[in-house]
């Protein structure tokens, strides 16, 4: 397997953003990022397409706790929520559906095991899959993480659903507890062979935190369901400007 090199670890913004519950509204911040992190190489034709054509467009948003909005306490506070909230005026013709399939703590495998309950039945025009935190915190082991991702990867394309990944969660105090830069290199590997774009969430995540728009490592911990939806939202308006870019 190919490696990417990534600085840093993940497994400390995920404790942190599991660990409280309920929150008001997403604070404002500021959610903008560098033109490389902004760069999609990866294109959507058949999402295109259907926005085109003014068509209803489906997207599914699986994952685990994140993509739940667990650590906000609400999926309304999740990205998929901010995604769909974005991705309306920047389609405003268009008939956007975003379905949030999150479930928290679950691997790969067990999300891969709901795609004939939860995604297909959808038809979705594009799937959104956050994976890798939850094998990384049980040692799955990563050529299996990996075999999973295309296994998942190959039965969307054959159900004629687009794909975006979505990588790791990113915090400078996991080095000590967990090695997340297999899984995060697994997810862009399988983004190269298959021609996907991977949305970096890890290196977004880095930038925000060495530019001090979130504190992700010494957050009180009233403060932390808070900061989970401030961070939600701007994962999933970055998402949103991503997809756009990728289905011009």
């Amino acid at each position: 397997m190919r490696r990417r090199a990534h600085a840093g670890g993940g497994f400390a913004a995920v404790l942190l953003l599991a660990a409280s519950l309920g929150a008001g509204p997403a604070a404002a911040a500021d959610c903008r990022i560098p033109d490389e992190l902004a760069q999609v190489d990866a294109k959507l034709p058949a999402l295109h397409a259907k926005l085109q054509a003014k068509a209803p467009v489906r997207i599914v948003a699986i994952g685990g706790g994140s993509t739940a909005g667990a650590a906000a306490g609400s999926p309304d506070l999740a990205w998929p929520h901010w995604l769909a909230t974005r991705l309306v005026p920047l389609f405003p013709a268009a008939k956007i559906t975003v379905l949030n399939k999150g479930v928290p703590r679950q691997s790969a495998a067990q999300m891969l095991a709901r795609f004939s309950t939860d995604v297909f039945p959808e038809h979705p025009a594009l799937v959104i899959w956050e994976a890798g935190i939850n094998d990384a915190v049980h040692g799955v082991d990563v050529d299996d993480f990996a075999e999973t991702l295309q296994h998942g990867v190959d039965q969307l394309k054959a159900h004629g659903s687009e794909i975006v990944l979505i990588d790791i969660q990113f915090s400078r105090m996991t080095e000590s507890l967990i090695d997340v830069a297999r899984y995060l290199d697994a997810v862009h590997w399988l983004g190269e062979v298959n021609g996907l774009y991977v949305f970096p969430r890890y290196a977004i995540m880095r930038y925000w935190s060495e530019e001090n728009v979130f504190d992700f490592d010494t957050v009180e911990k009233d403060a932390r369901a808070k900061l989970a939806a401030s961070v939600y939202r701007c994962i999933g308006e970055r998402l949103a400007e991503a997809v756009r870019t990728a289905a011009q």
